[in-house]
């Protein structure tokens, strides 16, 4: 644990210079974009000239590039994350708004994507007899990774059947393939270990097994998998969230990149950055702590071993 914290904090100064560029990058895409500096606000004919002319001076000051970061800098330094002209309500005020909603989306989303994966990909894992059932999950994951997380979205919508499902599934659908194939062929290599065919020579139980040698095995590539599924999580999270109209941060980063919302998508775009290079950072925290096998499966080991060794000089010894 004490070497998880080390290559974690390690990873920190490359999390912060990650999150700051992202935002600096953000905003330059925004300066630069064509039409940058027209408002939709100046189509609205109920507008006097006064108005027009406040609007193009708002735009005018957005447009020095320079002014805007330091003025940004100069009020995250109070707290105050800036103002959305698009949503006419503070930035910060907003993000605690949908936040709740998006947190909610991706727990679910992720459990139930884990589960649904690790009960077809242990029993895959483990046996390779049914090369049948084998093949139809290849190739309905395939299926699905090839679709785009906006069209599932849109199919779970338009369908009656599973319009009462919510969002929950259009998120199992879109991450349960990418963590079945993963964790299918790491369970695989595992059960195609040396110790786990002893055991099973031996007559030990298969729930045993699991439990004593493959998940001790496969636990710290499973634990950086599932950091890295939360950075995925927030990748389907912006389409699966605008196609469906739910509240949460996906859909305010839609709605803040088609009206041009430069702090509101700034921001957006730093938080997002943040959650996904930590989560990256756990998991490359958790593959350079290196796997450690636990206390059971090695007196397994052990055991398996001795019992093995013991059989095999018995077989040799010549008959009296």
């Amino acid at each position: 644990m004490l070497l998880f914290f080390s290559n974690f904090a390690r990873q920190l100064p490359r999390v912060a210079i990650l999150t700051v560029f992202s935002g600096l990058f953000c905003g330059l895409m925004m300066h630069y974009a064509p039409g940058a500096q027209v408002d939709d606000r100046e189509l609205n004919l109920r507008l006097n000239q006064q108005s027009i002319e406040t609007i193009r001076a708002e735009k005018a000051m957005q447009g020095r590039l320079g002014s805007v970061v330091a003025q940004y800098i100069g009020r995250l330094r109070h707290g105050d994350l800036g103002y959305s002209q698009s949503q006419s309500a503070p930035v910060g005020e907003l993000i605690r708004q949908n936040a709740p909603a998006t947190a909610h989306e991706l727990l679910f989303g992720l459990t139930g994507s884990w589960l649904l994966a690790l009960g077809l990909a242990i029993p895959f894992g483990a046996s390779s007899a049914y090369k049948v059932f084998d093949m139809a999950a290849a190739l309905l994951s395939g299926l699905l990774l090839s679709l785009p997380t906006a069209l599932l979205a849109y199919l779970c919508l338009s369908s009656t059947s599973l319009a009462g499902a919510g969002v929950d599934l259009v998120f199992v659908l879109a991450l349960a393939p990418r963590i079945f194939r993963v964790v299918k062929n790491l369970l695989r290599e595992a059960y195609s270990a040396s110790p786990v065919q002893m055991c099973r020579a031996l007559g030990i139980g298969e729930l045993r097994i699991l439990v004593r040698q493959v998940l001790p095995s496969v636990g710290s590539p499973l634990l950086a998998l599932a950091a890295t599924s939360v950075a995925m999580a927030l990748g389907v999270a912006i389409p699966i969230e605008s196609i469906c109209d739910v509240a949460g941060l996906g859909r305010l980063a839609w709605q803040a990149a088609l009206s041009r919302d430069l702090f509101l998508l700034i921001n957006l775009t730093m938080l997002m950055a943040l959650t996904t290079s930590l989560a990256m950072a756990a998991a490359d925290a958790i593959r350079s702590s290196g796997q450690r096998v636990s206390p059971k499966s090695s007196r397994m080991t052990q055991r398996t071993s001795a019992m093995s060794a013991g059989s095999e000089s018995l077989a040799l010894e010549p008959a009296v």
